[in-house]
């Protein structure tokens, strides 16, 4: 099953939640704040909150109003970019990983090209949805049954 891991999906979250901030008078969202409101184990955010401003997604600020803030607008981020800091390259497959070539299928597999092309589109997907995208949803989309 294609499955982005926990950190993307608290990323996404975390993300969304600093949108809906935007526009207020204090748009600083505490990584506790978040935690409490989607329902995340505030250590794991921590550590998700920390890579994404090391990524340049959020800034930090310190003190006692200190938080978090975009760093950039939400239809600047893609939904690629979050995977990639947190999955590492998109790859359907182990042999579109960017890495050596070692599947012992690989000459003769007849597969390769029509998942090459399925990996490019997903990614092309990816790239091409924001976070901006996502948080414009309305909730009945979310809310509906997995494929």
């Amino acid at each position: 099953m294609l499955h982005f891991n926990k950190k993307t999906e608290y990323a996404l979250l975390a993300i969304e939640h600093m949108i809906g901030k935007e526009g207020q008078e204090l748009p600083v969202t505490s990584s506790r704040e978040i935690s409490n409101s989607c329902h995340i184990p505030f250590p794991l955010l921590a550590k998700v909150m920390q890579k994404l401003a090391a990524h340049g997604v959020i800034r930090a600020f310190q003190g006692t109003k200190g938080g978090y803030i975009l760093a950039k607008r939400p239809a600047d981020i893609t939904v690629a970019h979050i995977v990639e800091i947190f999955d590492g390259p998109f790859a359907v497959a182990e042999c579109f990983n960017g890495e050596k070539i070692t599947c012992p299928q690989w000459d003769g597999c007849h597969i390769k090209g029509p998942f090459y092309e399925l990996n490019h589109k997903i990614y092309n997907l990816l790239a091409q949805t924001t976070v901006a995208d996502l948080a414009s949803k309305p909730l009945g989309m979310a809310a509906q049954e997995p494929l």
